[in-house]
C-alpha cells in the first residue's frame, strides 16, 4: 500500500464497500498504459449496473496523487477530471450537451480524465473516440475481502471463507458492516445462504409481483412506482408522491427483500444504511456527519430508495431518561431535520423497517416524513408454500408441499428460505437429486398434546369466542386449536380466536371493559371448567394476562375512566409495569377492573354453558372452525355442522 493510500485510509477510514472499491480500481487500471505515462490518461471505465460514483471518484483521486501535499494542502490543478454519466436512457438533451461540453473543456487541461458508466454504451460519442481506454471494473477477489475484512473490522477470514464471497452482491457485503452485530456471525449467517450467494436467477427475479406475504407493503410499492413513474416524467408534483413509509414487522419477515424489490419495480437505485452504520463512525459529532452524508449519498443518486434499517433503534424522547438523554435528543432531531424539506429531498423516498414500531418518535410519523407504518407479518400457509417454491427455484414442482407449508406456522420467510439450502445440502453429500423427503426431515419435530391437555386448549379458546360473541366489538373469522407442539425451533401459538375489528370509533369504558371480558374469558372457563386454570394465560408480553393489565392500566391511566382525570402514561406505553410498582393505589384500581372483568366473563359462561361443552367438542373433532360455524354452535344451530364433521 502507498504512503499516500495508508496516509487517506488513516484519515478517512472507509467502511467495507468504499475498501473494496479502492481495490477493484486500482486492479482494473493496472492494464492501462497511460497510467503510467507522464501524458494525462482519458479513460472510461464500465462499472455495471448502479455503479458506487462516489467511492470510485475517490479511488481514482487517491490514485493519481502525486504526494502527500496535494492531499494536506487539497491544492486543485493535480485533482483529475470526473465524469459522471448517466444511463443513456436516463439521461435528456441538455444533459448530453452539458456532458460533452465538460469534457471538451477538460481536454483543454494537462488532467487526467475519468468516465464512468454502467454499460459502454452510456459513455458520450466523442469520449469513446478519444479515450486511451475503456476498462470494466471486475467484481473483488478473495484476497480483497479478506483485506477488508482485516482493515475495516479487525476480523480475520481465511481464504477459502474470503473465496465464499466473491460471488456475493456489492449490497450484501456492505449489509455485513451495517448490522451492528459480530462480523463473525453474520459472515457464517451469510455464508451457509447459497441463495444469497451470485444467484442471478434469485436478484433478476426480485419484484413486488413476485414477492408473497408482504400484504400491504406490496400494494404501497406497486402505487409509488406509477407515482414516480408519473412525476418522471412532469405529471406529478413531487408533493404528492409517498415519500416515506415505516415497515414493521417480526424479524425475519423480508423487510430487506422488500426494500430491495421495491427498489427494483421502481427502476431506481437503493441507498441503504442504519444507525449501527452511522454510530460505528465515532461521537455524536461523527454519527450526525455520516447521517448527513447518506442523505447527501441519497440525493447524488436521487431518484432512489434510501432504507433505514433499524429504525426503532433511534429512540424516542418520551420514553428517554438519564445521562444519555441528550445524546438520543441530538441524535433524533439531526435524523428529523434530515428527513425534513421537500425540496431538499425530492427525488428520495425513505422506507425505514423496524421490529418494534411503538419504539419510534412520534415525529417521525407525521405527514412528509414516514407518512405511513405498514405491516408486514408472519406468513400464513399459502404464502409460506409460495416462499418454499420460490426459493426451491423449480426443483420439486410436481410435489405437493402444502403439508410442509402447515407445519412451519410461526416461521418467517428467512426461516423457510434457510430450510431449503440445508435440504439441498443433504442431497448433495448423497449426489443425488433434492427429494421432498429432505424437506420433511428438517422440519421441526412435533409431539402431540395429550387428550386431556389438547382439551384444555380447547376449554380456554372456547371461552373467548363466547364472550366475544356475547359481548365484544368484531367480527368472529377463525377458531383455532393446534394439536401437535414443535419442540425445537420457533413454535406457534397453541391456540387462537382471530377477529376482525370493526371500523375506527370512539370507545367508551363499557368498550374497553367488554375487551377486557373477551381476554379474561379464557382463564375463567378453564377455572368453570377444571377447577383451576393453568399458565397459558401468563408469562410472555403478548399474553391474555399482559394485554389485559396493559388495557386495564392506560383505562385508569390514560384515558380518563378511572377515578381521576390525570394523564399519566401514554397508549402503548412500555412503562406499565413501573408506573403499577410505584402507584399503589394506581395498582389497586387496576386490579379490581380486572376483577370484575373476570366475574363478568364466569357469568356469562356459566349462562352459556351449553354452548361453551358444544364449542369445545367441535374443536376436540375438527381443531379448526370458521366464524360462521363458531356463531351457528353458539346460537344452537350447529347440529347439523357438528353432525357433518
Amino acid at each position: 500500500m502507498s504512503d499516500v493510500l495508508r496516509h487517506y485510509f488513516q484519515q478517512k477510514k472507509p467502511g467495507f464497500h468504499a475498501f473494496l472499491t479502492h481495490c477493484t480500481v486500482r486492479r482494473a487500471l493496472r492494464s492501462v498504459p497511460e497510467m503510467k505515462l507522464w501524458h494525462p490518461p482519458v479513460v472510461g471505465i464500465v462499472a455495471g449496473e448502479k455503479p458506487p460514483f462516489d467511492e470510485i471518484q475517490d479511488a481514482l483521486t487517491i490514485l493519481r496523487l502525486p504526494d502527500l501535499g496535494v492531499l494536506r494542502n487539497r491544492q486543485s490543478d493535480p485533482l483529475p477530471v470526473f465524469l459522471e454519466c448517466k444511463p443513456a436512457g436516463f439521461r435528456k438533451p441538455r444533459e448530453r450537451e452539458k456532458t460533452e461540453q465538460e469534457f471538451l473543456f477538460a481536454l483543454k487541461g494537462k488532467k487526467d480524465i475519468f468516465a464512468v458508466v454502467e454499460d459502454e454504451e452510456d459513455l458520450p460519442s466523442l469520449f469513446r473516440k478519444i479515450a486511451d481506454a475503456v476498462i470494466h471494473l471486475e467484481k473483488p477477489t478473495a484476497r480483497h475481502i479478506r483485506a477488508a475484512f482485516s482493515y475495516c473490522a479487525g476480523v480475520n477470514i481465511s481464504l477459502e471463507e474470503a473465496e465464499q464471497l466473491t460471488e456475493f452482491s456489492w449490497f450484501d457485503l456492505t449489509m455485513v458492516g451495517s448490522r451492528g452485530k459480530s462480523w463473525r456471525k453474520v459472515l457464517n449467517a451469510i455464508a451457509c445462504d447459497p441463495c444469497k450467494a451470485g444467484s442471478r436467477p434469485f436478484e433478476d427475479g426480485l419484484f413486488l409481483d413476485t414477492l408473497v406475504g408482504v400484504g400491504e407493503a406490496g400494494e404501497w410499492g406497486r402505487e409509488l412506482a406509477v407515482d414516480l413513474k408519473e412525476w418522471r416524467t412532469g405529471k406529478l408534483p413531487w408533493t404528492d408522491v409517498n415519500r416515506g413509509v415505516l415497515v414493521a414487522g417480526p424479524p425475519g419477515t423480508g423487510k430487506t427483500t422488500y426494500a430491495k424489490a421495491l427498489a427494483k419495480s421502481c427502476g431506481v437505485e437503493l441507498v441503504a444504511s442504519s444507525l449501527a452504520q452511522w454510530q460505528s463512525a465515532g461521537h455524536l459529532g461523527d454519527l450526525l456527519k455520516a447521517m448527513r452524508g447518506t442523505f447527501a449519498e441519497a440525493r447524488k443518486k436521487a431518484p432512489c430508495i434510501l432504507f433505514l434499517d433499524e429504525f426503532d433503534s433511534v429512540g424516542d424522547r418520551r420514553t428517554i431518561r438519564g445521562e444519555n438523554a441528550l445524546y438520543v435528543v441530538e441524535k433524533i432531531n439531526g435524523l428529523l431535520e434530515c428527513l425534513d424539506g421537500v425540496e431538499d429531498r425530492e427525488g428520495i423516498v425513505v422506507v425505514g423497517a423496524c421490529n418494534y414500531p411503538e419504539l419510534v418518535d412520534p415525529a417521525f410519523l407525521r405527514p412528509g416524513r414516514l407518512e405511513q407504518t405498514i405491516r408486514i407479518p408472519l406468513p400464513d400457509s399459502p404464502a409460506r408454500e409460495q416462499i418454499l417454491r420460490w426459493h426451491l427455484q423449480g426443483a420439486l414442482a410436481n410435489d405437493c408441499l402444502s403439508d410442509i407449508a402447515g407445519r412451519l406456522d410461526g416461521y418467517s420467510g428467512a426461516d423457510i428460505e434457510k430450510l431449503v439450502p440445508d435440504a439441498r445440502r443433504a442431497a448433495r453429500k448423497e449426489r443425488r437429486d433434492l427429494q421432498r423427503d429432505d424437506l420433511v426431515s428438517r422440519l421441526p419435530i412435533r409431539i402431540a398434546f395429550s387428550q386431556e391437555d389438547l382439551r384444555r386448549i380447547a376449554v380456554h379458546e372456547a371461552g373467548h369466542a363466547i364472550v366475544q360473541a356475547k359481548v365484544g366489538d368484531g367480527e368472529i373469522l377463525r377458531l383455532k386449536i393446534e394439536p401437535e407442539l414443535a419442540t425445537q425451533g420457533i413454535q406457534g401459538e397453541v391456540g387462537y380466536l382471530e377477529v376482525r375489528k370493526s371500523a375506527l370509533k370512539g370507545r367508551t369504558r363499557r368498550d374497553y371493559e367488554a375487551q377486557l371480558t373477551v381476554h379474561l374469558a379464557g382463564l375463567a372457563a378453564e377455572e368453570l371448567v377444571f377447577g383451576e386454570i393453568a399458565d397459558g394465560g401468563g408469562g410472555s408480553s403478548s399474553s391474555d394476562l399482559a394485554s389485559a393489565t396493559q388495557i386495564a392500566t392506560e383505562m385508569e391511566a390514560s384515558l380518563g375512566f378511572g377515578d381521576s382525570l390525570v394523564h399519566l402514561i401514554p397508549n402503548g406505553s412500555r412503562q406499565v409495569r413501573q408506573v403499577l410498582l410505584t402507584d399503589h393505589i394506581l395498582r389497586r384500581r387496576v386490579e379490581a377492573t380486572l376483577d370484575k372483568a373476570y366475574e363478568d366473563a364466569r357469568e356469562i359462561l356459566e349462562e352459556m354453558e351449553p354452548a361453551h361443552q358444544a364449542l369445545v367438542d367441535a374443536l376436540m373433532q375438527r381443531y379448526e372452525l370458521n366464524g360462521r360455524e363458531v356463531l351457528e354452535i353458539i346460537s344452537g344451530k350447529g347440529q347439523e355442522v357438528q353432525r357433518a364433521m
